[in-house]
């Protein structure tokens, strides 16, 4: 027979099924409750929660009544469905105090279990789905509750989490979608990993006002080592793992030059990390046998230019805003399908002025290999074969200076007409006049380019920083201005 609607509060309802209980072992067992918390304004469900059993075992009544204190052998929550819905216009706190309020005695549960449970979390104001998970199931040990004035003290021993088909909304433009997420002590494992913009291209340049990315990312597996977080000082939110590794990443990005530029201010990533709401420190981070593909589209009626980056792999010291020493990261790929590249960038994310060093060797490439980004955006066809580039560029959050040398044999470039297809021989003619056809007669030695106080356009990324540079210090070396060095 269904049990009569019961009050805990104006605010909370709980009705169920059927229910027993057996006072003498302590055991209370709830078929099908179900639990509505409304607003205290409104009669709008906050959150429902129904279950298909709720079983208490070994609640001790002499540890309620002598000491002040809830206990429990085993508390398990047979297939939960949660569906709550967020309201932005409530700050966190709000939420705090609540939790807090609601314990006002001792809680101690050996074993706490959630069985094959479901949540949904929607936006309270447009009801749409902001985070949905499936099947999860949730095993903690050593459960203790201790009220305090201000904030409730949580101390538990051993824990693991599972769930599969996790969906989170990043924002109106992109979701990430995880098939599987296993934590425990040990390991974080999350498993086929994908963050993609939710319209298409087009779509997408259609829908905005100002120029955005085009994301598809997808990741066999990420895993982290020992995982250490929760809360410093009762307040800030702190994530720590000695050791973390990104399996196969496969990054694809697109960008339509022909929607007007954000003007946005862009911080450096020693910024970004130093100005995070939470501490964060990676020791070391990974990324094992990975892909970027990126294509800018500058005009019409062109499926826009490529660059490609495979076979990446990276080390990443440092990374976080704890730590008192540089963030180091190294990375080896190869580019356009044939040339291999080394990166070596460093920064301090305690240096407010966002100073970084940023190195790199590229070996061997033909000119044409770049023809694929250049001609559908430039208009320019370049020939001949580079033998090795390196650069390095010093800098801060405003200026920089780049040194850099190279070594290149019949070197042309094709100045296109605007069908991208014939030659303009008069510019072509013209811009080679100025341009040296090798590096040096002597194939032991290389030209040298290097340019001081280039200035960032900073409502752009650090990648294009490094353009900036690496284009003036291109332009000494090939047009012949840049010193020679023995």
């Amino acid at each position: 027979m269904e049990a009569k609607l019961k009050s805990l509060s104006e605010t909370i309802k709980i009705e169920y099924k059927d229910i027993s209980l057996n006072a003498f072992t302590g055991h209370l067992n709830v078929i099908e409750p179900h639990i509505r918390v409304y607003g205290k304004t409104t009669d709008t469900v906050n959150l429902s929660i129904t279950l298909k059993r709720l079983n208490i075992e070994g609640v001790s009544y002499w540890s309620y009544v002598f000491n002040d204190k809830i206990y429990a052998d085993k508390v398990i929550f047979e297939q939960p469905n949660i569906t709550y819905y967020h309201n932005n216009l409530v700050q966190n706190n709000t939420y705090h105090k609540r939790f807090n309020s609601s314990f006002k005695h001792k809680v101690a549960i050996q074993y706490l279990e959630i069985v094959d449970g479901k949540l949904d979390v929607y936006q309270a104001q447009n009801n749409t789905l902001a985070l949905k998970s499936n099947a999860i199931n949730f095993k903690i040990e050593d459960v203790s509750i201790a009220p305090n004035t201000t904030k409730a003290h949580i101390s538990y021993k051993n824990y693991s989490v599972n769930s599969s088909n996790v969906f989170f909304k990043i924002s109106a433009f992109e979701d990430l979608n995880l098939a599987y997420i296993n934590i425990n002590p040990e390991t974080i494992k999350l498993t086929d990993v994908k963050l993609n913009t939710t319209l298409s291209r087009n779509a997408l340049s259609n829908h905005i006002t100002t120029e955005r990315d085009h994301y598809n990312l997808n990741i066999d597996s990420i895993a982290l080592k020992y995982p250490d977080f929760g809360l410093k000082q009762d307040s800030l939110f702190y994530f720590n793992s000695p050791h973390t590794t990104i399996y196969q990443a496969n990054f694809e990005i697109f960008r339509d030059k022909l929607i007007p530029d954000d003007m946005s201010y862009k911080p450096l990533y020693s910024k970004m990390l130093r100005e995070l709401n939470f501490n964060m420190a990676l020791d070391t981070l990974q990324i094992k046998n990975s892909a970027i593909n990126y294509t800018e589209k500058v005009k019409a009626n062109t499926k826009g230019g490529e660059l490609h980056f495979s076979n990446l792999n990276a080390n990443i010291t440092n990374l976080g805003n704890t730590y008192i020493d540089k963030t180091h990261i190294d990375v080896n790929a190869i580019f356009m399908k044939h040339t291999p590249l080394h990166v070596q960038w460093n920064f301090n994310v305690n240096n407010k002025n966002d100073a970084f060093v940023f190195k790199s060797d590229i070996g061997k490439f033909h000119a044409h290999d770049l023809n694929q980004f250049m001609t559908p955006n430039l208009n320019v066809k370049l020939e001949g074969e580079v033998e090795k580039l390196y650069f390095t560029v010093s800098g801060n959050a405003i200026t920089s200076q780049i040194d850099a040398k190279l070594k290149y044999e019949d070197f042309d470039v094709v100045v296109l007409k605007k069908n991208g297809k014939e030659k303009n021989k008069l510019l072509s003619t013209v811009l080679n006049i100025f341009i040296s056809k090798d590096s040096n007669n002597d194939a032991k030695t290389f030209s040298y380019g290097s340019k001081e106080h280039i200035h960032r356009d900073r409502t752009k990324s650090i990648f294009n920083f490094i353009w900036l540079n690496l284009k003036q210090a291109l332009m000494g070396a090939i047009v012949g201005n840049g010193k020679k060095k023995p």
